[in-house]
């Protein structure tokens, strides 16, 4: 009698085990890879996702060309009972949603950071929960290609691993997670409920008369985001009012941490740090005082860059870079100094003050009372068109 020709069918198909779990990786990768400063997530995600569609897509394209019905079959398999394992994590989950703890928050930071807003919008929830379950089906899929011999321990034992890696990393940290025994509790018990039903789904398709029937992966495919749409809504009904700030979009060596008060002194550092020292540089907003936890600080009391005794963080900055720029620079690093240190005699200097109102001014309609991300270029264009104009 024939052997079943099941998704762990044959050490023939390692080539395209090794593939599959390849690609399925890039999806996690992406995270990782921001978590870790290395872009901005929106790029990582972009490229790495569109690497990995058109990878796994390649390697089924020539399976079925070549007749290997078998690593069609682990494709499919894993892909599908990825979906059905995501769809049972985030259930497990709404209880503890509606108990008051908002436990879907990450999903929303993935589109916030992914858009570089502040807060979650229609779009960054749907961008969010896109990336969620691309990640869900993607560690399903590394699990086909890894179990030869799928089993409910191995499979639970995949799912627990998958969240002690990410524990390893700053996940916790990025999305504001306190790492305490509700929290491990909570997490354990949903990925245990991933393992167990990752297990299930590839169950279905062991079977050697296998076929792709709609009525049976349907609901993978097409009923699990419809799903996971309905939780996104009742979790944004609840915390979209109330969630915290979103992360930054990139959290490398380049990222400074800046109060969001528009202080001419701190618009024009800002200018002078991302123009004169290093256009790479991003900076993340936040209100006085609060604590930082992305980045370096920058013109606040902890930082490096911020008004020493006599000096305006603007002069510090330019004295420490040892920046070379025309007198409008020269006119900035002044003005700054009588609004920050000596204000009392800005009126005496009718230049100085001219060119703080028109920082103000600027700063107010660009962004209001606090200064974002969003914001953030325009107003820095601004002062590039002021800088470059003839005197």
């Amino acid at each position: 009698m024939n052997a079943p020709a099941a998704v762990h069918d044959a050490p023939r198909q390692y080539g395209y085990r090794f593939g599959f779990f390849l690609f399925g990786s890039l999806s996690i990768g992406s995270l990782l890879f921001y978590f870790f400063g290395l872009a901005q997530f929106l790029t990582l995600a972009t490229v790495m996702l569109a690497v990995e569609i058109i990878g796994l897509a390649v390697l089924a394209a020539f399976a079925a060309r070549t007749g290997n019905d078998g690593a069609n079959r682990i494709l499919i398999a894993g892909l599908w009972a990825g979906c059905l394992a995501t769809l049972v994590y985030d259930v497990v989950r709404i209880p503890i949603a509606h108990a008051g703890i908002p436990i879907f928050k990450a999903i929303s930071y993935f589109g916030t950071v992914l858009l570089g807003v502040e807060h979650p919008t229609a779009l960054s929830e749907v961008l969010g929960w896109a990336y969620h379950l691309s990640n869900g089906v993607s560690f399903g899929l590394m699990y086909a290609a890894l179990a030869v011999r799928p089993g409910p321990i191995s499979a639970v034992l995949w799912g627990l691993s998958l969240e002690g890696a990410m524990l390893l990393t700053p996940y916790a940290e990025v999305f504001g997670y306190q790492r305490n025994a509700r929290f491990f509790a909570i997490t354990i018990g949903s990925h245990v409920a991933y393992g167990l039903f990752l297990w299930v789904g590839l169950r279905g398709f062991r079977i050697p008369t296998w076929r792709l029937r709609p009525a049976h992966y349907g609901l993978g495919f097409l009923g699990v985001p419809l799903s996971l749409m309905l939780i996104a809504a009742d979790s944004n009904r609840m915390y979209a009012a109330n969630i915290p700030q979103s992360p930054p979009s990139y959290v490398g060596p380049k990222l400074y941490t800046v109060w969001n008060v528009p202080e001419p002194d701190r618009v024009v550092a800002i200018w002078v740090m991302s123009r004169f020292v290093d256009r790479g540089t991003q900076f993340y907003f936040v209100e006085p005082f609060e604590k930082v936890r992305f980045g370096r600080p920058f013109d606040m009391p902890e930082a490096e860059i911020r008004r020493h005794g006599t000096e305006s963080a603007t002069e510090f900055l330019i004295h420490q870079q040892n920046v070379i720029g025309t007198s409008k620079l020269n006119d900035l690093a002044r003005m700054t100094n009588l609004t920050e240190v000596s204000p009392w005699m800005l009126a005496a200097d009718a230049q100085a003050g001219t060119l703080a109102e028109f920082i103000r001014d600027d700063a107010s309609k660009r962004c209001g009372r606090s200064l974002t991300s969003a914001c953030l270029a325009d107003l820095l264009d601004d002062l590039d068109r002021w800088y470059l104009e003839t005197p």
